[in-house]
């Protein structure tokens, strides 16, 4: 494009700098809206994918059926004998049961009410627990085989103001349900609140605030992941045969890691389904709104195009300065809705982190910046298509004595 057709058509948009605002203003808002829910919808994709990778695929979990928080039901729980009947499912390696009750802890005369769990002091089982979280213990130790009357607390007991004001350190003391224990170490932070103020002691600590437990949760890890759909169907097979339950009549259920993330991801496509609608809706504003403008444009400028035509402009010049008008639009509105949406991401991101739900924050690539910047020109070259062409087809004759 020749620098003359370039210098016209900045002096036109200039000219017209209210309407031309406007236009790119509704771009600017779209793109922003499609670069928020797009680095928003990265972000949780990413996540499940970390979460995957960090506790693999090799592993299972079997607690009661529809149970949203295990533990907290007592009218389920898996004992010792269902522990051995999974361990005895061929293909099983390693199974560890969890406790989970809900306690009270107390700092400073406030009390607050938290899940505990009673976990194995065996070092292959706490290794097993830290792939399940994810996270390491920093500061502080794991459990090591024969502790008691210690515990590991998650990340928020050690930030001011997340569970108490005032947080706790390596060494101070914690009271929990009115017992003492010493607190030897904190997890990294996991992303959310309930797991961040989750509290972790061994097996016989928690059956002494308790008393008698039954297994709220029990993982297993198998030796082939290509098997595990024939495996979890021998530990339900099992526990059926334990618990003396006719098959369609289980009141627990096993799950392949596997099928919880595939699950989960599918319904996070659902939602990223509706999001790509609104950016569906809202790239047909904008382009609705740049055709607007160009056809008004073209309407105003009839008679130019006759003289333009007159000294010697040809249809393809015509129409390559009202493409490139909307397709400029279309691009600066594109990068201000870019550079918008990032900072509305960054600044969601960086509240989410605040207020403990890190899990949720965005991520960014470099596709995203690409992708909406390009689908803002598209959406400026294609609404300015047709008024261009209309352009193009004026007679000069007919132009010039255009009213």
């Amino acid at each position: 494009m020749r620098s003359e057709t370039v210098k016209y058509a900045l002096k036109n948009l200039w000219e017209r700098k209210s309407r031309t605002f406007l236009t790119a203003l509704s771009i600017v808002i779209g793109i922003a809206a499609v670069f928020i829910f797009a680095s928003f919808g990265l972000g949780l994709y990413s996540y499940v994918g970390d979460i995957a990778e960090q506790a693999g695929i090799d592993k299972f979990m079997v607690q009661g059926k529809g149970m949203s928080a295990p533990g907290l039901d007592d009218t389920f729980g898996l004992d010792e004998s269902d522990l051995k009947a999974i361990e005895q499912a061929k293909g099983v390696t390693l199974v560890s049961g969890w406790y989970i009750k809900a306690a009270e802890v107390e700092k400073d005369r406030k009390k607050v009410y938290v899940f505990l769990s009673g976990v194995s002091d065996e070092k292959d089982q706490l290794e097993l627990l830290d792939s399940m979280i994810g996270v390491d213990v920093n500061p502080g130790r794991q459990f090591r085989t024969g502790d008691k009357g210690r515990v590991v607390l998650g990340y928020n007991y050690a930030v001011p103001d997340k569970v108490f004001a005032k947080p706790y350190k390596l060494g101070d003391k914690i009271t929990i349900n009115g017992v003492k224990f010493d607190i030897i170490g904190f997890y990294e932070s996991i992303g959310n609140p309930s797991d961040d103020s989750n509290v972790y002691m061994v097996y016989d600590d928690i059956k002494e605030l308790f008393g008698d437990l039954k297994y709220g949760v029990v993982i297993g890890q198998v030796d082939d992941v290509e098997q595990m759909d024939k495996i979890t169907e021998r530990v339900e097979k099992n526990l059926r045969k334990n618990r003396g339950l006719a098959e369609g009549k289980e009141d627990f259920e096993v799950q392949s890691f596997q099928e919880a993330f595939a699950m989960f991801t599918d319904i996070l496509n659902i939602v990223i389904g509706f999001i790509f609608l609104i950016v569906i809706i809202s790239a047909i504003v904008a382009s609705v709104n740049t055709a607007n403008t160009m056809v008004t444009s073209v309407l105003e400028r009839i008679r130019e195009i006759g003289v333009m035509k007159s000294i010697g402009a040809t249809n393809q010049n015509i129409r390559a300065l009202f493409l490139f008008e909307s397709s400029l639009i279309g691009t600066v509105g594109g990068i201000i809705g870019v550079a918008l949406g990032w900072c509305i991401a960054a600044l969601g991101g960086v509240i989410l982190d605040q207020l403990g739900w890190g899990f949720l924050a965005p991520r960014f690539s470099v596709w995203i910046f690409v992708i909406c910047i390009l689908l803002s020109a598209l959406v400026g070259a294609f609404s300015g298509l047709a008024p261009a062409l209309y352009a193009a087809k004026q007679k000069p004759v007919d132009a010039l004595r255009y009213e």
